[in-house]
């Protein structure tokens, strides 16, 4: 789009948006001031919007397409038509038109690049509505595109709100201003034209007396009009665009912010899910801790001891065990034992413990043979425990953590929420009629879609109730400004 100046006032330079729904006939009144503007007639058309019946002849820029088809948007850019008139310059902007059969993706995407029109020129002095007249009741098109209006619209803006029905007159038109409420629009901001001459081929007309007389009649009305309605403009005072930046930075961040809680949710759930895993884990876990904490085996074990006896025995210094019992009268005298082991060592030579008599000697204790139970750990068992409780710890550590980051995403996702709900209070001082709900509605849809999806019983109920919350917090506001 073409820049346009800002200093209307100095040079006499009135800034023009046109704003209506597909087929309204923006395009066809930009053609009407085109033959105002540049002395047309009937017999010499000036064309500067190509149309079904008639070819561009002004070598203006447009961008125009369908225009064989009434039911689909023609102009698909905002297009700067300028015009000029003694002192005076007219910049006319034709815009895309809204709530055509493209859906509202479409539309978000118009109305974006209508308002940045708006903003970019600077200085703007008029906002026409073109709305076909013949309409007997606001459809649900219309509805939605007065919706759109209505939101996208600056309060400030209100005064400069001029409206243009299409294919009437005073005396024929249908469409009841009323639905165009809360706006009231005051006589000298209505006007009325009937662009059926260019809506036919000359060959329709130009041979017939009534319908030529008819068609010759409805132009010169509609020139008229043309005429009041450039001298109108002139007396609407210019109004600075900078609440439209206003708007759209508002806006912008408000999608930005609800983009923002889509990506948190989807970290949320990605946590989430990790954490329910941990949690199964943690179970099966805790399910093997109390499965191998027993990892030890009772065993009865039987070892020998040395207890004090009545009797001798001859004890192995070597072995350190008794060999042989001796009587019961036996008397331990030092030589007696010295000589009765050299005997026993002449004549049997070794004990059975395979050593010599002389390394044995004489003491009251005896071998005893005893039973004990022990409790022996099962080194596999032990293993498989103590993997388990190391297991546990590092999951709990994590199951910790998750909850914490999971915490972490919600306060950030609570701090968006709070700046959504700060943005929408600036922009409801901008724009009373602001709606939240269906001008962000497609985000939104995205957030319960995807909430849907959630696998996390947990999560899903957080997203909706949080969905909830905004819109009803949104509501509320609303409901309540309005009564103020």
């Amino acid at each position: 789009m073409e820049s346009l100046s800002p200093q209307l006032s100095s040079n006499k330079e009135y800034n023009v948006i046109l704003f209506g729904e597909t087929g309204s006939g923006k395009s066809t009144l930009i053609n009407y001031l085109t033959n105002y503007f540049h002395n047309g007639t009937l017999e010499n058309l000036k064309i500067a919007i190509p149309t079904k019946h008639y070819e561009a002849t002004e070598g203006l820029q447009h961008y125009e397409d369908n225009v064989q088809d009434s039911s689909l948007g023609k102009t698909r850019a905002c297009t700067v038509y300028n015009f000029k008139k003694e002192d005076k310059t007219f910049n006319f902007i034709d815009t895309p038109g809204v709530s055509d059969t493209k859906g509202a993706a479409q539309d978000d995407f118009n109305i974006q690049q209508i308002m940045g029109a708006a903003e970019q020129s600077g200085m703007l002095t008029a906002i026409i509505l073109v709305i076909n007249g013949t309409q007997t009741r606001a459809t649900v098109t219309l509805r939605n595109t007065f919706s759109l209006l209505r939101s996208s619209i600056p309060d400030v803006f209100q005064q400069n709100l001029v409206v243009v029905l299409t294919n009437c007159s005073p005396a024929s038109v249908n469409f009841d201003l009323a639905h165009l409420e809360p706006w009231n629009f005051a006589d000298t901001n209505v006007f009325h034209m009937n662009n059926s001459a260019l809506s036919k081929p000359v060959s329709q007309w130009i041979n017939n007396k009534r319908a030529k007389r008819a068609t010759e009649l409805e132009w010169e009305c509609s020139m008229e009009t043309i005429e009041e309605l450039n001298q109108h403009l002139t007396k609407l005072g210019g109004k600075d665009t900078e609440t439209f930046k206003q708007m759209r930075m508002n806006k912008d961040f408000i999608k930005l912010q609800l983009y923002g809680i889509l990506l948190e949710e989807k970290k949320v759930q990605d946590l989430q899910n990790e954490l329910d895993y941990m949690k199964i884990t943690q179970q099966n876990v805790s399910a093997d801790i109390e499965k191998y904490s027993n990892y030890t085996q009772s065993k009865e074990v039987k070892y020998t001891v040395l207890e004090p006896c009545k009797v001798f025995w001859k004890f192995c210094i070597v072995c350190l065990t008794p060999c042989q019992a001796l009587s019961s009268s036996y008397k331990s005298i030092p030589i007696v034992r010295d000589v009765s082991n050299l005997a026993e060592y002449i004549f049997h030579g070794k004990c059975h413990c395979n050593h010599t008599p002389f390394s044995h000697y004489d003491s009251k204790v005896q071998s005893v043979t005893k039973t004990e139970t022990v409790e022996v750990i099962v080194k596999d068992v032990k293993l498989i425990y103590d993997d388990s409780v190391s297991k546990n710890k590092v999951i709990q550590s994590k199951i910790g953590s998750l909850d914490t980051d999971i915490a972490v995403l919600r306060h950030v996702r609570g701090e968006k929420e709070a700046e959504i709900l700060k943005c929408f209070h600036e922009l409801r001082k901008f724009c009373s009629q602001f709606n939240f709900v269906h001008e962000f509605q497609g985000i939104m849809d995205d957030m319960e879609r995807d909430s849907r999806t959630l696998t996390s019983p947990a999560a899903r109920t957080d997203v909706e109730n949080r969905i909830r919350s905004i819109k009803q917090l949104v509501d509320t506001l609303s409901k309540a400004e309005k009564s103020d």
